[in-house]
């Protein structure tokens, strides 16, 4: 029985008439770029027309490593480009706005790295900034087509396993190692690393309510090298609270696992007619119909680089389409004040409530 193919999951430009159309124009030439982004649309065939760093030498060595025809250090002369249908936006999120304003005198759709911003108020800003301007803005938050998860969504959608009233993720992992920057930021684990796993939790979620609350806690270790902690747990409700809301999700981090061979990065989901989980190269389905038998489908592709190909070639299918990107700036601001309410109910041994967090805010 056949319940998915490597075509529903992998990245696939069949919808786009003319990829060439989007030329990207890529801002930002760091490791992120030359070991993800670059190396993804390189794979798939993707047309990059221009890159652009403040670092001279970055924007140089990114265009002759990747045979981009153009490079320079200053925005305008990128966006003077015809051949750049796109912005592909990967520089960190403090000059963000800045670039963003830049962008608007000669608008083009922009891909942003994910998260939108680290602060839900800055990211709230840059999606206002962006509506002003006339923006198409878009959300890396490539995840999402990692193809474990994009299959895992996919068989979801199939209406298998009946109504879902659980999602559990549980992630082993290391990122202590001294001297990376990651041990230097502030609550790193939950609003930049673990924002993968937050943001899935509510792309998997079936229903149309959102998250409505959360309680989460934190451990750290003594003489780690990361500032905050690397371990988090969090209980997320949906729906009315009190215990009558059909579906909760709970998250469980452990970044800070010495020994490799323990690592895993695993989903459940489970309803009422049956059950899914998913590694990141096996998805496993278990229905209530097929009574002692468990679906194994061996996956193709890897999170690296296939997911930013995917997440890339969804954005230019939808604006071929005139749809919506397939992850909207609203949409991310709902991940974003996520992350922001597990790191408060951390800090402050507290349930947050999202509407407190986003009262008078134009995507609550």
């Amino acid at each position: 029985m056949e319940f998915i193919r490597p075509d529903d999951y992998l990245p696939n430009k069949k919808r786009l008439s003319n990829v060439n159309e989007y030329g990207i124009g890529l801002i930002g030439c760091g490791s992120i770029a030359n070991t993800a982004h670059l190396p993804a649309y390189r794979k798939y065939g993707l047309h990059i027309a221009a890159c652009c760093d403040v670092n001279e030498e970055a924007a140089r060595a990114t265009a002759e490593k990747f045979d981009i025809p153009f490079w320079t250090t200053d925005v305008n002369e990128l966006l003077e480009r015809d051949d750049v249908g796109v912005i592909d936006l990967a520089i960190h999120p403090e000059p963000r706005l800045e670039v963003l304003r830049l962008i608007g005198k000669a608008p083009r759709p922009v891909l942003c790295q994910k998260p939108l911003h680290l602060d839900l108020a800055q990211a709230e800003r840059l999606n206002e900034e962006a509506t002003k301007m006339g923006i198409i803005l878009g959300v890396n938050q490539q995840a999402r087509f990692a193809p474990a998860h994009k299959a895992l969504k996919t068989v979801l959608e199939q209406d298998l396993i009946g109504e879902v009233y659980s999602i559990h993720h549980n992630m082993r992992s290391f990122q202590d190692q001294a001297g990376w920057w990651w041990t230097t930021m502030k609550n790193f684990n939950i609003v930049d690393h673990g924002v993968h796993y937050v943001d899935l939790c509510r792309y998997f979620n079936p229903y149309p309510e959102e998250w409505s609350r959360v309680h989460c806690t934190t451990a750290q270790l003594t003489k780690q090298n990361a500032i905050d902690p690397l371990i988090y747990s969090a209980n997320i409700e949906f729906g009315p609270k009190g215990g009558r809301n059909p579906l909760m999700a709970t998250l469980h981090f452990n970044n800070i696992a010495k020994a490799s061979r323990s690592h895993s990065n695993t989903w459940w989901i489970d309803g009422t007619e049956g059950s899914l989980w998913c590694t990141q190269d096996t998805l496993y389905m278990a229905l209530n119909k097929h009574k002692n038998v468990v679906h194994e489908i061996k996956l193709k592709g890897t999170w690296f680089p296939d997911a930013f190909a995917g997440s890339m070639i969804a954005f230019m299918t939808a604006l071929e389409e005139g749809n919506l990107p397939p992850v909207t700036a609203e949409d991310n601001i709902q991940t974003v004040a996520l992350t922001t309410a597990m790191v408060k109910s951390s800090q402050e041994a507290c349930i947050v409530e999202r509407a407190d967090l986003l009262k008078g805010s134009v995507v609550r």
